[in-house]
């Protein structure tokens, strides 16, 4: 086994850091635990800044540290005893990178970590080729969000985007599906199998889509349920209607 590495202060510092969003932006770096989460990493040829674990860890592409479960506790952001972590670079993408895909989703302003990782491992199942984050959206680089897509995080890509032009000029040739429950004018998910181009767009927990969105849309389609339910989850309905089209 490899000897134990000392990590000096100020690089324990800088790692802890990282459990905030503001750092993690500043930085352009964030937390990855979990060997299944980096083993993704590395077979998505995401850039890894440094990896630590508390027994050997066999890569060919990077020295692994070993650290003392002491200095782990400090620098991991899970109440249990994290094995491995990975302080990797945030991997850009850019809007022209997206007009060239076929199936997207649009999140508007959810909040839950959770729900973010769930519909992310969903759009990854069952098809989608990007995800938009609009508006103000969870971190997707929050260590529960990626802990969340149980290693899917890495396999689909992300974009932020803050203004409804971006959306009207960029995606002319994209089908806008909004996902409102009380819009009076609904079409089937059957309606939507003959798409080639489509954006899905889903709204907050607490909210549900903005009006703004509501009103560039081209088609609305919701999920028949009971009378006496309301409504699901957003990462369940999210997971349906993704599923329902996959399918189509």
């Amino acid at each position: 086994m490899s000897s134990i590495n000392a990590i000096p202060k100020n690089k324990i510092k800088e790692i802890v850091k990282l459990h905030q969003k503001k750092y993690r932006d500043e930085f352009g770096l964030f937390i990855v635990e979990g060997i299944k989460a980096i083993e993704e990493l590395i077979e998505n040829n995401i850039d890894i800044e440094e990896i630590y674990a508390l027994k050997d860890f066999e890569t060919e592409k990077y020295t692994v540290k070993i650290i003392d479960e002491s200095i782990m506790k400090k620098i991991s952001t899970t109440s249990s005893t994290c094995e491995i972590l990975a302080v990797a670079k945030k991997k850009e993408y850019k809007i022209n990178d997206f007009i060239k895909k076929n199936k997207l989703i649009l999140l508007d302003s959810i909040s839950d970590p959770g729900n973010l990782g769930t519909i992310i491992r969903s759009a990854s199942a069952f098809g989608i080729d990007g995800i938009i984050l609009y508006k103000n959206c969870v971190d997707m680089y929050s260590p529960k969000v990626i802990r969340s897509t149980a290693g899917n995080f890495f396999r689909i890509p992300i974009i932020e985007l803050k203004d409804t032009e971006e959306i009207k000029s960029n995606f002319k040739d994209f089908e806008k599906i909004s996902t409102a429950l009380y819009e009076k004018n609904t079409n089937s998910i059957e309606e939507c199998k003959n798409l080639k181009k489509y954006i899905i767009m889903f709204g907050s927990e607490a909210n549900g889509l903005s009006s703004e969105l509501i009103k560039i849309a081209d088609k609305n389609i919701i999920l028949k349920m009971k009378n006496n339910v309301e409504s699901l989850n957003l990462s369940v309905c999210a997971s349906i209607i993704m599923y329902e089209l996959f399918k189509l």
